[in-house]
């Protein structure tokens, strides 16, 4: 991993110019900036090229993100439409609340970075942050859990077998008596804590199912959203919707002869729902939730927190008291999801369960040939060895990551497989050095993760070629024409 020249930048907070000005990015930048590339032909009357915008989960892996959308940006482009899912939809709701699409958003998305303090979203009980610290910080924790419950198991039957044979031998040296009743002392004294630990771990256990099987309330991070959507004056649902509407004043680039009629804004948040088992786009899907003369009892906060709430990590996010015997709210949900009785109570989880990297949300299988492209951006977190189709070669991390991303990826993957143009927009970004849930991020780790972002960037607008794009765009069009006649 690469070296801030600043020695001491883990022990002060960091700052945009800690980001910007980070050699790695700062080279980046330059190159981007040097070699200028044609990506879209929606242009504002500055020159700034508009795409759409899609941001994979991937918790604090998210930092990347930030760093590639501010290469992005650096280049000249802007974006119209956005969506994302978890840590995805945090950066996307930053730059959704932003007035003026055509202004830099990421100063904005570097300054909450660097002000934020990861550690406060673990808010959960002490012994959840030591645990969580424990597991994410320490590669070798669970055989070191492991070993200590050898040590225990090995320990009691040792004080189990001097016992007796202290029991047997007091007889012929009384002297014995002594030890072995000090030994039986040991031994009630062992079995005490473990009965201790036992109806701690029961308890914990029991809150945990109180608390929606979340170790973490997650209601730092929900103040935190909303926080900074009341710095842009966004109150209400509406307030978020409009604000991701609002459109400068675009032209086409020419020689095209048609125009930018119909473009639009949009901002979507994905989450998983366990009550009716379905994946909600949000905030458009917010009206199954509440009549519009109650639209206004949600906050759009709420939308971003469903999609991050990371299953065990983070408590599952309710939504309550729909009216469900509304006529209009019914019919809503009938024509939705085919649900004739919606539930009056939901239960969100992470919205990477069901679909991690929603490429597919701006994809129109009716246009031949693009104005604009989506682009996206891919957290990969997978190591060699994983990626490899030798599964004896896999760590236990990476098959229980195989099998985790069966499911969460299996819904875009349909979709991908289909429309494979749409990944000529996506860049990947190498992630594999971190692991997602690490909220205890050194300022060091934060730096290299952006840079990171920042170099994935600049390599993916080196190898864009939009006429290609277009070029394969129209022959998918041509080709679901010709089966469907």
């Amino acid at each position: 991993m690469a070296q801030n020249p600043n020695q001491d930048v883990n022990k002060r907070q960091l700052t945009v110019d800690d980001f910007k000005n980070y050699p790695r990015v700062a080279a980046s930048v330059a190159y981007v900036q040097q070699h200028p590339k044609v990506v879209s032909d929606v242009l504002d009357e500055e020159g700034h090229q508009y795409v759409d915008l899609v941001q994979k989960g991937g918790g604090v892996l998210g930092v990347a993100l930030v760093g590639y959308v501010y290469v992005l940006e650096q280049a000249g482009i802007r974006f119209m439409k956005m969506a994302g899912t978890s840590a995805g939809a945090i950066n996307t709701s930053l730059i959704a609340i932003q007035k003026d699409k055509s202004k830099e958003k990421s100063d904005y998305l570097i300054k909450a970075l660097s002000e934020l303090d990861m550690f406060r979203l673990v808010d959960g009980s002490p012994f959840a942050r030591f645990l969580i610290k424990s597991l994410v910080k320490e590669p070798d924790f669970m055989s070191r859990v492991s070993k200590l419950l050898r040590r225990a198991a090995v320990t009691i039957a040792v004080l189990l077998v001097a016992a007796f044979v202290l029991l047997g031998l007091q007889h012929s040296y009384p002297k014995l008596g002594i030890a072995a009743f000090a030994v039986f002392v040991l031994i009630g004294l062992y079995f005490l804590c473990a009965g201790v630990v036992g109806v701690y771990i029961a308890s914990v256990l029991k809150r945990l199912k109180e608390a929606g099987f979340g170790i973490n309330p997650g209601d730092f991070f929900y103040d935190w959203v909303k926080m900074q959507m009341l710095q842009h004056d966004i109150k209400t649902v509406a307030d978020l919707e409009d604000r991701a509407k609002e459109v400068p004043n675009l032209h086409i680039r020419t020689p095209r002869t048609d125009t930018v009629d119909g473009i639009k804004g949009d901002v979507v948040f994905i989450a998983s729902e366990l009550v009716t088992q379905n994946k909600f786009e949000l905030p458009s899907m917010a009206r199954l939730f509440r009549t519009p003369d109650k639209m206004h009892e949600l906050h759009p906060a709420g939308f971003v927190r469903a999609s991050m709430s990371i299953p065990l990590f983070y408590e599952s996010y309710y939504v309550k008291d729909i009216p469900v015997n509304d006529a209009g709210v019914k019919q809503l949900w009938a024509s939705t999801f085919e649900v004739s009785n919606p539930p009056e109570t939901l239960r969100f989880v992470d919205g990477g369960i069901l679909s991690n990297f929603p490429i597919n949300l701006f994809f129109n299988k009716n246009v031949r040939e693009p104005r604009l492209p989506t682009f996206g951006i891919d957290l990969d977190d997978s190591t060699p060895e994983d990626k490899q189709d030798v599964p004896e070669n896999w760590s236990l991390g990476g098959y229980l990551g195989r099998m985790f991303n069966t499911v969460r990826f299996y819904y875009d993957k349909a979709f991908s497989l289909k429309n494979r143009v749409m990944y000529k927009g996506v860049g990947k970004v190498g992630v594999a050095d971190y692991n997602w849930l690490n909220f205890f991020l050194t300022n060091e780790q934060k730096l290299d993760l952006f840079a990171k972002g920042a170099e994935a960037a600049k390599t993916f607008l080196e190898g864009f070629d939009w006429e290609e794009y277009k070029r394969e765009r129209a022959g998918y069009f041509e080709e679901r024409k010709s089966n469907t006649l």
